[in-house]
């Protein structure tokens, strides 16, 4: 299991006044890294990236959808259910009507089902201490 920054700039010395903002180009390029990073299975580093690009300055859906994935997958559910409120309050989903779900708002409602369900009660399970030979 991976670990994720707990809080976002913690440790890092960035003067506030200093626009370190990545342009359009640059900050697609940087989420399609992310992503693919992910889908690699390199969390850790898809979640350097991401944070990095939270900490420039990038507030928009897509980072946010970054971040929460990537916290997803390193199975820090709290947060990524943190970060998905953030997202829903930046662009939020229409909740009525008819209207067909895009691949980021099927992400967004599967990653905050699956964590609710997995985080619910679990039930005891009975696991052997002592084995017969050749059992374990």
């Amino acid at each position: 299991m991976s670990t994720l920054p707990l809080r976002p700039g913690s440790g890092l010395p960035l003067d506030p006044a200093t626009d370190l903002s990545p342009d359009p180009r640059q900050r697609d390029f940087l989420l399609l890294t992310i992503f693919v990073l992910a889908q690699q299975g390199f969390v850790d580093r898809a979640g350097i990236l991401a944070e990095s690009l939270h900490l420039l300055g990038d507030a928009s859906a897509e980072t946010l959808l970054a971040r929460a994935v990537l916290r997803f997958f390193a199975e820090d559910f709290a947060a990524a259910l943190a970060v998905l409120e953030d997202l829903d309050r930046l662009a939020p989903i229409e909740r009525f009507g008819n209207y067909r779900l895009d691949e980021r708002q099927r992400m967004r409602r599967y990653a905050k089902g699956w964590r609710r369900t997995r985080t619910a009660v679990t039930a005891p399970a009975f696991v052997p201490l002592v084995f017969a030979p050749g059992e374990a």
